[in-house]
């Protein structure tokens, strides 16, 4: 089934492509989420004209993904956990619990903006992990899991 997509879809392509996806991919998922179109001439059309005022919408929320990443930069996350004498936390720690910590911070992030290497850390230290604002904006960023004091 060939699709027009009207949104970017990591791993599939960018707004506005052509893409070859199978039938129940595209219908139950795709085309009700109004994520993609039928590849057609008129929807090519009705796509140009929308463009334009994505473009707009995007331009606007780049320049906002670019003020956070100069605050993330700025930020030395500290996750307080309660850990074992070995360094074993109790529980773990998760992207909702980094953007729990931004939030102290007055930073407001969502937990699908968090790339960790793994999908929870367990263990105290130093932690590098990558945050993707917006679609050209990335942001590499570290997190210290020290033991909380009781």
């Amino acid at each position: 089934m060939k699709l027009l997509l009207r949104e970017s879809i990591r791993g599939l392509g960018k707004r506005g492509e052509i893409v070859e996806v199978t039938n129940g991919y595209g219908r139950n998922y795709l085309l009700p989420q109004g994520l993609a179109m039928e590849a057609t001439q008129d929807n090519l059309k009705r796509l140009e004209n929308e463009k334009r005022n994505y473009d707009a919408r995007q331009s606007k929320l780049k320049e906002k993904a670019l003020e956070i990443a100069d605050a993330i930069a700025k930020v030395q996350l500290t996750i307080p956990m309660r850990a074992s004498a070995e360094g074993q936390l109790f529980g773990s720690v998760t992207p909702h619990t980094i953007v729990d910590a931004f939030r102290r911070e007055n930073i407001e992030l969502k937990a699908s903006m968090i790339e960790l290497d793994n999908d929870h850390i367990r263990e105290l230290g130093t932690y590098s992990f990558k945050i993707r604002l917006h679609e050209e904006v990335e942001v590499p960023s570290r997190a210290w899991v020290v033991a909380a004091k009781e």
